[in-house]
């Protein structure tokens, strides 16, 4: 690499301007270069760019998760319930504290 250390401000403004026009360039070129590797894959498996995009995209859908059915509810309050996972519910806590086991609730 060049010493640039003895240029001017002047001169190192237009090599500023150049290499930021330059690096542009190298940028979009490697853009083209990319967008011509995809054609050539897609063109290899017989399919268009949209084809492949839609197949990829079918196969990265997200499944969707089942809802956990609850495991225990409230004598109280048949509305309150818990799955039996993640932190106890407040009103379960209570009940706990007051002396009621836990299968009690079972649902």
């Amino acid at each position: 690499m060049p010493d640039i250390s003895n240029l001017s401000v002047e001169e190192l403004k237009k090599l500023q301007v150049e290499a930021e026009a330059l690096i542009a360039s190298k940028k979009d070129q490697a853009v083209e270069d990319a967008y011509n590797q995809i054609l050539a894959i897609a063109e290899n498996v017989g399919l268009s760019i949209d084809q492949i995009l839609e197949l990829g995209a079918t196969k990265r859908k997200k499944t969707t998760r089942k809802s956990v059915e609850p495991r225990y509810r409230s004598k109280a309050n048949p509305n309150d319930t818990w799955t039996g996972r993640g932190k106890q519910p407040r009103w379960l806590v209570a009940e706990l504290e007051k002396g009621a086991k836990l299968e009690s609730f079972l649902i």
